[in-house]
């Protein structure tokens, strides 16, 4: 087995034992934090050490250090967001499941009400419609009494203006 350390481009170190293949890495691997590829390394790192050329790793920058920094808290920042998107769109969800539950109460009491009121008043209309047929057939029935009054008096004055012209016909012979 032999010891690899590889010093990734993000800034990460690390270690791991292994038994090459033919002077090569078996397997493929990657770096911890970035996931970057670190095979073409740890080949490199395996050949020196075959060929006996060894050479240290160097020294990390600033700002090979700051990236492995914000490498290896990006994803623990992006999961901490993706938490507090998704409480609040839960808590989103739970104030509008409430209202919808608050307006469907109030739909239903609201029709409720409206039945209360509408029934008297279609029992009303019904009542007022009859009554108004009631009313026209006894105003079309006064109506033919009264066609029938106003003839029966036509011909009575037609009768007592002929019986005095008759009377007068006589007093003027006499």
């Amino acid at each position: 087995m032999i010891p690899v350390k590889i010093y990734c481009e993000c800034g990460q170190k690390y270690a791991f034992e292994v038994q090459p293949h033919d002077g090569w890495m078996p397997v493929p691997v990657a770096c911890p934090v970035c996931k970057r590829d670190g095979t073409p390394q740890a080949n490199q790192f395996l050949a020196r050490i075959l060929k006996g050329k060894t050479q240290p790793l160097p020294p990390p920058t600033v700002n090979s250090l700051l990236n492995s920094v914000q490498s290896s808290l990006a994803p623990h920042l992006v999961d901490a967001l993706k938490d507090a998107v998704v409480q609040e769109l839960a808590a989103q969800r739970r104030e509008l499941l409430a209202g919808q539950q608050a307006a469907a109460a109030e739909l239903t009491e609201l029709a409720r009400r409206l039945e209360a009121v509408q029934t008297p008043m279609l029992e009303r209309l019904r009542a007022y419609e009859a009554r108004i047929g009631e009313l026209e057939r006894d105003l079309a029935d006064q109506s033919k009494e009264n066609r029938e009054l106003l003839k029966l008096k036509i011909d009575l004055l037609r009768e007592k203006i002929e019986t005095e012209r008759t009377a007068s016909r006589i007093v003027n012979f006499n």
